[in-house]
């Protein structure tokens, strides 16, 4: 009996933390959907294996109806082949994974790849202050304590409404699709 509850207390912490690691992009898609309404193909440039529970977390406030195409990456260097990727299946704009390695808000990796896709046209969002000094257009999430924070200066040929502070060439190797989310789509940038 007390192993049984032992183990169940153990799998009830280990939820929890996972629950607690997830980021909220609620408030992040809301803008973004306010902003944006055409906008539907959101681009992520990530470890997908590292970062999968984030990947659901941002698929289930994008809903039903919007689109994710996942770079699934493992070194910095591929952020140049990341973001071709991303171009070339036409992503409206990329959202930065705060818990990535080596592409999150504020890395050397992300940065290469957020002025790389705004020399092309496509914005990126993030979820920390540091993401802006990076080239991000906005940022909302925990790391602002929920406000809004937009960019005073655009780079690249980024043209895009910023959200008011008062108010396919290449196949998928793996689609996920569930009911009220948004489908996604894992490519390799290998």
């Amino acid at each position: 009996m007390n192993r049984v509850s032992t183990s169940l207390g153990v799998a009830v912490i280990a939820l929890t933390a996972l629950a607690l690691s997830a980021e909220d992009y609620q408030p992040l898609i809301k803008v973004t959907q306010a902003t944006w309404p055409e906008k539907q193909h959101v681009g992520v440039i990530c470890n997908y294996e590292m970062n999968r529970d984030q990947i659901r977390a941002l698929a289930k406030a994008a809903g039903a109806g919007s689109q994710i195409t996942v770079v699934d990456v493992r070194l910095p260097d591929q952020a140049s082949a990341a973001a071709t990727l991303l171009v070339n299946q036409k992503a409206d704009y990329l959202v930065l994974m705060p818990q990535d390695r080596f592409f999150r808000d504020g890395s050397l990796g992300a940065t290469a790849a957020v002025n790389q896709l705004a020399k092309r046209g496509v914005p990126a969002i993030g979820t920390s202050p540091v993401a802006l000094r990076q080239g991000a257009v906005f940022a909302i999430g925990e790391s602002t304590e929920g406000q809004l924070l937009v960019t005073d200066r655009l780079i690249g040929t980024v043209h895009v409404i910023l959200p008011d502070q008062a108010k396919v060439s290449q196949k998928a190797s793996f689609v996920l699709r569930e009911e009220g989310m948004a489908s996604i789509a894992v490519h390799s940038a290998r």
